[in-house]
């Protein structure tokens, strides 16, 4: 959002691992980001002048903001509890990125440690309230609540993504996610790097990336392989639910859909060199509409918020 002309954020409280230099505790420097951090963490810089945080609930009460955006609701639904009231009088995003089927606040083990109470039906039934969720399937139930729910996924900044294909040196990448292949080929299946140019540089050199469904189907490692020009390997994306993230990846258009690694070297074997730089180029095309502020973009669309954009 903050790369939107003319829409001021107030991120509250300010998040120190999305900024300059926070990718790892100053303090505890072995703790850090998972994954390094690449491609999303560490980018953000303070405005010049800064961003006034002060008097957030004041401001609330005084109708100061346009709307307000829960960034995980499984995880601060402290903050609605304790705003609750002034937060049902302005429009509410509320954000559901994890690697979870299920609603807010369907959850058992919450229920029973949280109670009740905290489900917050009514604030989550208001008309102005949206949920933004990504692993969204038929196990989303909205168990008779009147739900505002809309599909959200991951996004890569723009300017990671090449913005033409270049020379190709290496058939695969050297982490391969997938196990079988990775066995297969004698690849590394954990984090091969620690810099995140060399990582991203692998990717770029490489004609075809591997990604696969872990603990939910979206994850950033999709958008970093189409980003770099490389065509996504994506193992059994058929099963993928439709309405679940990621969207817009088509099998032989601008992904390979595969179900064992024989399967997918088979396939690799049929391309021509003209369909596998097509497949290429789509690929970059899905990434750049992916870019971080598409995605703000379509946030602000589905919460009809654009007019204040």
């Amino acid at each position: 959002m903050r790369q939107l002309p003319g829409l001021e954020v107030v991120d509250y409280p300010r998040k120190e691992c999305m900024y300059e230099g926070g990718r790892k505790c100053k303090v505890a420097p072995e703790f850090g980001a998972r994954g390094g951090g690449f491609s999303l963490y560490g980018l953000l810089r303070e405005p010049q002048g800064g961003i006034d945080r002060s008097f957030i609930w004041q401001r609330l009460a005084a109708g100061w903001f346009n709307a307000v955006l829960i960034s995980n609701v499984w995880r601060q639904w402290g903050s609605l509890l304790q705003w609750h009231e002034l937060l049902a009088t302005q429009p509410l995003l509320l954000l559901d990125g994890d690697d979870d089927q299920r609603l807010y606040p369907r959850s058992g083990t919450r229920l029973r440690q949280f109670g009740i109470g905290t489900g917050l039906s009514n604030l989550l039934q208001q008309p102005t309230t949206h949920i933004f969720k990504r692993e969204l399937t038929n196990r989303s139930r909205k168990w008779g609540l009147g739900l505002n729910i809309h599909p959200l996924a991951f996004s890569i900044p723009e300017s990671l993504v090449l913005s033409q294909l270049p020379t190709k040196r290496q058939l695969f990448p050297a982490h391969i996610v997938d196990c079988e292949l990775s066995n297969k080929l004698g690849a590394s299946f954990t984090y091969a790097f620690s810099d995140e140019n060399a990582y991203r540089n692998d990717l770029a050199n490489s004609r075809f990336g591997i990604t696969t469904r872990r603990a939910g189907w979206d994850c950033l490692r999709h958008y970093e392989i189409a980003a770099a020009g490389a065509v996504i390997c994506f193992r059994d994306l058929d099963q993928k639910p439709t309405t679940c993230a990621p969207h817009g990846l088509i099998d032989g258009l601008n992904c390979i859909s595969y179900s064992s690694s024989d399967d997918l070297l088979k396939r690799i074997d049929t391309f021509s060199v003209l369909e596998e730089v097509e497949l290429q180029n789509a690929a970059l095309a899905w990434a750049k509409s992916a870019s971080t502020k598409n995605r703000a973009l379509q946030l602000l669309n589905y919460a009809n918020l654009l007019a204040h954009q």
